[in-house]
This record gives C-alpha cells, sequence and structure tokens, in this order.
C-alpha cells in the first residue's frame, strides 16, 4: 500500500523572549532553529507545542545540514522534557542520514545548563557540540 504525504509549505516561527519563555526562531527552509533565553513557564508544554508541531511537519521535508542552536539561562524539568522530546526527533533524521549540527550554548558560570547540555549530549545519538560562551 501506498500513502501519499501532502506537504505543505510550512511557515517560520518567531517567538520574542519573556521573563519565563525563551526566544524561538525556527526557519524550516533554511533548517535553522535557534532557542535562546530562560524557560520556567508553568506550563512549558503549551509553550513547546507549536515548535514541536512545526518540527514533526519538518521531519517530512528536512534540510540538511539542520542547524540548531540551544542558549538557556535557566530551564525548568518540564522545560527540559520538551527539550528532549525535539531533540529526539531531530536525531530520527540523523539515522535517515540527514545531518543535524547541534550548538549547546553555556556560560562557565552556569555549571547546571553545562550539566544538562551534557546530559542531552551523552543520550542522542548526533552531531553535539558544547560551546562556551
Amino acid at each position: 500500500m501506498y500513502f501519499y504525504h501532502s506537504f505543505t509549505y510550512m511557515e517560520s516561527i518567531e517567538i520574542a523572549a519573556t521573563a519565563d519563555t525563551p526566544s524561538v526562531k525556527f526557519y524550516p527552509a533554511k533548517g535553522y532553529l535557534e532557542i535562546k533565553g530562560r524557560s520556567i513557564s508553568e506550563n512549558s508544554a503549551k509553550f513547546y507545542r507549536p515548535l514541536l508541531d512545526s518540527v514533526e511537519k519538518y521531519l517530512f521535508k528536512p534540510v540538511t545540514p539542520t542547524l540548531v542552536h540551544i542558549h538557556f539561562e535557566y530551564f525548568n524539568t518540564a522545560s527540559a522534557k520538551c527539550m528532549i522530546e525535539m531533540l529526539k526527533r531531530m536525531e530520527g533524521l540523523t539515522r535517515k542520514g540527514f545531518k543535524v549540527e547541534v550548538n549547546w550554548y553555556y556560560k562557565q558560570s552556569e555549571p547546571t545548563m553545562y550539566q544538562a547540555g551534557m546530559d542531552y549530549k551523552s543520550i542522542l545519538n548526533m552531531d553535539f557540540k558544547m560551546v562556551k560562551v
């Protein structure tokens, strides 16, 4: 049986940072995703759902390389769960032969963010770089 998936043009996502949520820039046509700031929203799942849905659509027609830049000042447990969900989806692209590069930015003064990045790096089978800023 053959299934045809019609891929519709994906719109870019640009979300400005707030005190509780990070800025998000996702340009599917360029294969570029950036998440930056604090992610401590009480309802992280609601905040990240549109991005996760867009990433899911992106998996049908990815750009290679896909560049992912993540720079959290701080994030809570709920945000961490959303991040692993998103990164696991991106990891699926590498199994299909697409190149995905993740840059996890951290400040030396933020050992928690460094450790979070190292934890992700250890469980994901993809090009994952720790970048000190």
